[in-house]
């Protein structure tokens, strides 16, 4: 004599869903969060105009970069990308080597105005854009 074994099977295939449905939901929630937990409430908040004072103690220190282009003239040339081996770093060189005026007014936040350094235009004029 058979018994029938699916009517006791259906039950607890439902509750496992429904366990694996109330994890998924609540990992969902708590991935939500901690990504927009970190936001700030409106972007205005973040948004400075060249005209608004920054006070030290409320941002970041920004490492330094020209405002304009003229402001850096003359340009540093950059080191060409065919003395670089990696493929990657050839690449930024090459873009480096096309973009000077766009890479002057970048700030370079490897802090290496520790160095001398300028803007981001300076770590492409040496071999330091490849470290």
């Amino acid at each position: 004599m058979k018994r029938n074994t699916r009517s006791k099977r259906y039950p607890l295939v439902s509750q496992r869903w429904l366990v694996l449905a109330a994890i998924g939901i609540g990992l969902a929630i708590a991935l939500y969060w901690t990504r927009h937990e970190d936001r700030p409430a409106s972007p205005a908040q973040t948004v400075q105009s060249e005209f608004t004072p920054i006070s030290p103690e409320s941002a970041e220190r920004v490492p330094p970069f020209h405002p304009t282009v003229e402001a850096a003239r003359p340009l540093p040339r950059t080191l060409p990308a065919s003395w670089f081996r990696n493929p990657l770093v050839a690449r930024a060189y090459a873009i480096a080597e096309r973009l000077p005026e766009v890479l002057v007014q970048q700030p370079c936040y490897c802090w290496c105005d520790q160095f001398g350094h300028g803007s981001l235009l300076d770590c492409y004029a040496s071999d330091h854009g490849a470290t």
